[in-house]
């Protein structure tokens, strides 16, 4: 047997972590208030199927202080062989003809138990007319029935649902509570395991018991487990290496962490993972910058990789730190769309490298003209009089432009910093459907964004119709709503910015090409502008 399985919590005391769940559900035992469906949620490997067990033994148990787990009933149902304990996969019985079929079973009465216990896992699985043949069900069970739904994504559960049942949240594990959950198997199984090694186990598992104990029974034939197994066989790098590559980050030394991170990469390590990681670590330095490391931090790791974290950290200002942070977010996010898997970490590394405390916004921020009316007025005039004189006028704007002091605007909107944080997911996204507007959108930038519109600036105008096209629109609209968590309309509007002379030689270029011609008559346009 499977050791996760093995060491299957048999009663609520065994059950590690999850206090309010074990309050409440030991509340209305005693109270005899139990209800007659409960919805259990939380990620994956957190207990709610054991719970979901253990609840179906207390309700069924012979003893008078349940679950006695020597009782004919309690033995059952810890071997799976009750009849009265109906365990179903949502996910593969998830049709009405499936619920329609519970629906008549739940008439008849327990064949030795005192209820009929109905277990629904990935309850979210199910089609809406399977939900639909379920409410009435669940608004009024026989007496002799009790539903337990389970769920890792709650909000996929219909609200007509949610009414008619009682909702017990189940929380990841933390770490010391993985150890914990680990540490009993050890004990039972004699396993040789370094603490160290315990510790890498637990952050691995990422707050779920059954993954943790997954990976201690995977690894537990290979003899005494030392980090250096666990980070061989499951692929997760040392923390001496992260704190390294990020060293290197702080003190720019682009070369030394590329060097690093191949030599990661060629050990087997998947990239993305890789990516988490260092996630994971630049979350705990910011922690520590806030001065959050003795409660958020020292718990999960080490107290030599602590004390290395603290130091890392001072070698960060925050704003280099949140600038870092957001480069390997970003990386993680192309990764779905790279050819090559390792590009987006090593683009990440270098452009990490090259952040400056002072660093400006780029490509986003809107170019104003400067106010200073002596200027533009002194301007005005030398054009007036070269034009008099006979020499063209376009060619001295055009040398007054390149004159004109521009001031970037540096104050953007939260709104706007987010877009500018998920401009190459945007691009990555739009590319999917329409290569020719991620295109445009690479030579175009925001503008505006307010509570209802977000404005792109275009250089020209053909790139004006291409954009506020309807399918055009509609994906943009799309995308940004995602972002922004809100409905908003897309609006284009014309550069200010300064014409060169090679870009007006290019515009009368274009003019002639017979095939932007023909484009612009498709766009209504005379010409391209």
């Amino acid at each position: 047997m499977v050791l996760y399985r093995k060491y299957r919590p048999q009663n609520l005391e065994e059950l590690t972590g999850q206090t309010a769940v074990k309050i409440a559900l030991s509340s209305a035992i005693k109270a005899g208030k139990l209800a007659h469906a409960y919805l259990f949620c939380g990620p994956k490997g957190t207990g709610k199927t054991s719970t979901a067990r253990i609840l179906a033994k207390i309700v069924n148990c012979q003893a008078s202080n349940p679950p006695c787990g020597q009782c004919e009933s309690c033995l059952a149902i810890t071997a799976g062989t009750s009849l009265d304990v109906v365990e179903m996969d949502a996910a593969s019985n998830r049709g009405i003809e499936d619920i329609r079929s519970l629906r008549e079973n739940i008439k008849l009465a327990p064949s030795n138990a005192k209820k009929k216990v109905y277990i629904i896992d990935e309850v979210h699985m199910l089609t809406g007319d399977a939900f639909n043949a379920l409410l009435k069900t669940l608004e009024e069970p026989p007496e002799h029935v009790l539903f337990i739904l389970a769920t890792t994504e709650v909000q996929k559960i219909p609200a007509t649902i949610m009414s008619r049942i009682q909702r017990l949240d189940f929380k990841p594990a933390s770490t010391d509570e993985v150890i914990s959950a680990l540490r009993k198997v050890v004990e039972g199984e004699k396993i040789t395991i370094e603490e160290t090694a315990l510790l890498d186990l637990a952050k691995k598992a990422q707050g779920s018991f059954r993954d943790g104990i997954k990976y201690l029974d995977q690894l537990s034939a290979l003899g005494k487990i030392d980090s250096s197994i666990v980070e061989q066989q499951l692929g997760s790098s040392s923390a001496e290496v992260r704190i390294k590559l990020l060293n290197s980050i702080a003190t720019k030394d682009s070369s030394q962490a590329l060097q690093l991170l191949n030599s990661v990469l060629e050990s087997g390590l998947n990239p993305k993972e890789f990516n988490i990681s260092l996630l994971d670590t630049l979350r705990y330095l910011l922690y520590i910058q806030q001065n959050l490391g003795t409660q958020l931090v020292k718990s999960e790791v080490s107290e030599e990789e602590f004390t290395q974290l603290t130091k890392l950290a001072a070698d960060f200002s925050t704003e280099q730190l949140i600038e870092v942070l957001n480069n390997f977010q970003t990386s993680l996010e192309q990764a779905r769309f790279a050819t090559i898997a390792s590009l987006p970490l090593e683009v990440a590394i270098v452009q990490s490298c090259l952040v400056k405390v002072e660093q400006s916004i780029p490509k986003t921020e809107k170019l104003e003209v400067s106010k200073d009316t002596d200027k533009v007025d002194t301007a005005e005039n030398e054009l007036e009089a070269v034009s008099q004189n006979g020499m063209n006028k376009t060619d001295l704007a055009v040398e007054i432009a390149e004159e004109t002091p521009v001031q970037k605007d540096k104050v953007a909107s939260d709104d706007i910093k987010k877009i500018q944080d998920k401009w190459a997911y945007i691009l990555e996204t739009v590319r999917q459907y329409n290569f020719s507007l991620e295109a445009l959108l690479r030579t175009s930038q925001l503008s505006e964004c307010n509570e209802k519109n977000v404005v792109i600036e275009v250089p020209y105008s053909f790139h004006q119709r291409i954009i506020e096209a309807p399918k055009s629109r509609e994906l943009l609209e799309s995308v940004f709503g995602d972002i922004l968590g809100r409905k908003v309309k897309v609006a284009t509007e014309l550069g200010k910015r300064q014409v060169k002379r090679e870009e007006l030689a290019n515009v009368e270029i274009a003019a002639d090409d017979e095939i932007v011609r023909i484009a612009a008559e498709i766009f209504n346009n005379d010409g391209v502008n």
